[in-house]
């Protein structure tokens, strides 16, 4: 008998009336009608066929023979929904009988103001909240997961953050809390970087076929734990879960498994960490998230040390069920200012402005002394600042836009110590014996080595080191727990230039754990050098960028680093308009100062026609970046049959540029601090011209120190001590 596809579907029909009736009622009541539900269902069906095709023994193997799958496939599906930590009673139930304590969570006495006030139930489904570097956001974010856990408001966590780095370092510190809130078993807490991933303390090794081997050779309970480890599209399953914000965006960008992020995310309080530091962008695809997000249930927390209100209202009304378009109401520059800081903001009803309420964060300000200083293109003087320092016994810390000017100082610095003092000591930051830098040009096996030593020579416990130089660029802004005496840092945007002020005095010196530890003479009070081009003008830099300041003009368009140079303007006027500030307190009014539209307008109007027109161009990139952002998502409130996912995928991406290259070596070798390595990062503008399929040869070990070089097609590199750098000529 020849096989009928018709007749084949007309029995699985059948089937299925048999088996699911109530599927097939008529009542119009049983499922909400509203696009948004389909939208989760369509998730919530990928997650069922993901674990419905897992082949583990427990989970669902082919079928045995007269086997009923109809009859097993619901202890297996109620098996692996308790295997893998979607179902979280039993954790729930263990809080409940052990007990809230934030002394116990967090090994203090008691909770900042701050930090307490985030068990408050009644503030609404996002909450804004915004407090000094250093102040203890991290914990107040936990308390406030544990909290809506508790009370079933949530399920799981997912905690957001800009930047791989800073979510290395968040995750240690929230898998040592989860240790602690849950003695006897606690949830898996999954490190979120893809390529990078951990469960726990373990690393996974992908294997043919999809499997995964994990570094501690765990048993199949164990492993099936870690199931939602083992992929990124699974990453947002965990019950607590650190990563970079690009994974929860992707559950707004119109690709493959977006509707499963989206459904699995719905269960969280979605924690996003220095929200500050997206773009138009960026941002507008997160006000696309945290909409669906809060539409389906979840909850958020959006911590900054540095929220412009603009950006603060959007998110805000969002809470309203209202599209943040039409939101009429606008805070104004003196609004703005006079609002408190530090300060939570939240928002319930539809119908009511939002809340900003005063809250205290940290027991100790700071006084900080800043000065302008136009040597941002002379190395060798910043060289001089920072060894004279360092000579007295500070800890410097040296903070540059670019990584080839973080290496010029630091190549500046060893011959100013070379040529002065032969023989001398030795001032430089040094990993295994080799003086070094930080920044993003290292390879992922070196950057925790980098970060755990910045950590331990200039952290809060920071080693009885007698004057010490740290050089690199932001990836010293975030997460790292750093205390310099004395900050130097190019001119930056105020948001930015405060998370680096946040690395300066960041502890009390002598401390309780340090009692003999006390600054040297001349560095009792804080103090930063913030340099500038010469003259302290700007104004060439609308022509092209310089030191990451101003915009680099391509085809029309403008990219770089700090391309608003309004606001860098505005900053540097601030700067030299008084010599000291109070930090945090001067925070809110920095921040407004040097971004809120009004006040950009004016400094527009006061320079002339130039900077007007380069306004005009800047706002311009970044309507049309949040116009590019709303055509590539998904737009929960149309009907899930209208939606079009692309072919090409490639186009869609959580942040906009040229894409990084990664580079594989045909083996690994023996990096600049002993570590091996086989794959290493390669910025865009680094492989000009360079077809995608040439791969790395010639791999040899360098002459003049550790490390090795390679070709890339007709390029040469290096890596070395100073970070992976092409070789211009040899």
């Amino acid at each position: 008998m020849l096989y009928d596809p018709l007749v084949t579907v007309q029995q699985l029909a059948t089937k299925l009336a048999a088996l699911l009736p109530r599927a097939f009622e008529s009542d119009p009541a049983t499922l909400p009608d509203k696009p948004g539900f389909v939208h989760l269902y369509a998730g919530l069906i990928q997650l069922a066929d993901w674990l419905g095709s897992d082949t583990r023994p427990e989970f669902f193997p082919y079928s045995l023979p007269g086997e009923d799958r109809a009859a097993t496939a619901p202890g297996r599906a109620a098996y692996a929904v308790q295997a893998i930590g979607l179902n979280v009673e039993s954790w729930r139930e263990a809080l409940a009988a052990e007990g809230l304590s934030f002394a116990r969570v967090f090994d203090v006495s008691a909770p900042r103001p701050m930090q307490a006030a985030m068990a408050d139930l009644a503030l609404g489904p996002v909450v804004v909240l915004e407090a000094e570097t250093g102040s203890g956001k991290t914990e107040a974010a936990l308390w406030r997961f544990l909290t809506l856990f508790q009370d079933r408001q949530v399920d799981s966590l997912y905690f957001a953050l800009p930047t791989r780095t800073a979510a290395s370092q968040i995750h240690s510190r929230v898998l040592a809390a989860v240790r602690r809130i849950w003695p006897g078993g606690a949830p898996v807490t999954v490190r979120a970087l893809p390529g990078y991933a951990a469960a726990d303390d373990a690393r996974a090794q992908r294997l043919p076929s999809f499997q995964v081997q994990w570094s501690d050779q765990v048993d199949d309970a164990l492993a099936e734990k870690r199931w939602a480890a083992e992929s990124p599209k699974r990453f947002l399953a965990a019950t607590v879960a650190v990563g970079t914000i690009d994974q929860a965006l992707l559950g707004a960008l119109r690709v493959k498994h977006a509707h499963l992020r989206q459904s699995l995310l719905s269960r969280s309080l979605l924690v996003v960490d220095e929200v500050h530091a997206s773009d138009a962008y960026m941002t507008e695809l997160l006000l696309r998230l945290l909409s669906a997000h809060l539409a389906s249930g979840g909850q958020a927390l959006l911590l900054s040390a540095t929220l412009g209100s603009v950006a603060r209202g959007r998110f805000l009304s969002l809470a309203a069920r209202r599209n943040v378009r039409e939101d009429k109401h606008h805070t104004t520059l003196s609004e703005a200012l006079a609002l408190p800081y530090p300060a939570i903001s939240s928002r319930i009803q539809a119908d009511e402005y939002p809340r900003t309420a005063y809250v205290a964060g940290a027991a100790r300000g700071k006084k900080v002394s800043w000065r302008t200083l136009d040597a941002i293109d002379d190395p060798a003087r910043i060289a001089r600042l920072a060894v004279d320092a360092a000579r007295k016994g500070a800890r410097v810390l040296v903070v540059r836009n670019t990584v080839p000017a973080a290496i010029a100082t630091l190549k500046a610095v060893e011959a100013l110590i070379t040529s002065a003092e032969p023989g001398g000591p030795d001032l430089l930051f040094r990993v295994r014996g080799h003086s070094t830098l930080h920044h993003s040009r290292y390879s992922r096996e070196d950057r925790p080595l980098l970060d755990r030593e910045v950590e331990r020579q200039l952290g809060k416990l920071r080693s009885p080191i007698a004057g010490l130089i740290l050089i690199g660029t932001q990836t010293l802004e975030q997460s790292l727990d750093i205390d310099a005496d004395l900050l130097i840092t190019d001119l930056c945007p105020m948001d930015v230039l405060l998370q680096r002020l946040g690395r300066l005095h960041r502890h009390e010196r002598p401390s309780s754990d340090r009692p003999t530890d006390h600054r040297p003479a001349g560095f009792q009070q804080a103090v930063a050098w913030v340099l500038t081009p010469t003259g302290h003008d700007l104004a060439p830099l609308l022509k092209g960028q310089r030191h990451g300041l101003g915009p680099i003009r391509r085809a029309g368009a403008l990219e770089g680093i700090y391309i608003d140079l309004r606001i860098l303007e505005a900053t540097r006027r601030l700067i030299d308009a008084r010599p000291a500030r109070d930090i945090p307190a001067d925070n809110r009014e920095l921040v407004e100062r040097s971004t809120h539209p009004e006040a950009l307008d004016a400094l527009s109007a006061e320079l002339g026609t130039d900077w007007q027109v380069f306004g005009q161009q800047v706002d311009g990139r970044e309507g049309a970046h949040a116009s590019l952002a709303r055509q590539q998502s998904i737009h929960h409130d149309e009907a899930f049959l209208d939606l079009d996912f692309p072919e090409d995928e490639v186009a869609m991406a959580t942040r906009l540029g040229a894409r990084d290259r990664l580079v594989v070596l045909p083996q690994a070798m023996e990096g600049p601090f002993g570590t091996l390595v086989q794959q290493l990062t390669l910025r865009h503008h680094q492989t000009p011209g360079l077809d995608a399929g040439v791969e790395a040869s010639n791999v040899m070990s360098l002459a003049d120190g550790p490390g090795f070089r390679f070709t890339l097609g007709p390029l040469v590199f290096r890596y070395g001590r100073m970070g992976l750098e092409r070789v211009v000529s040899e």
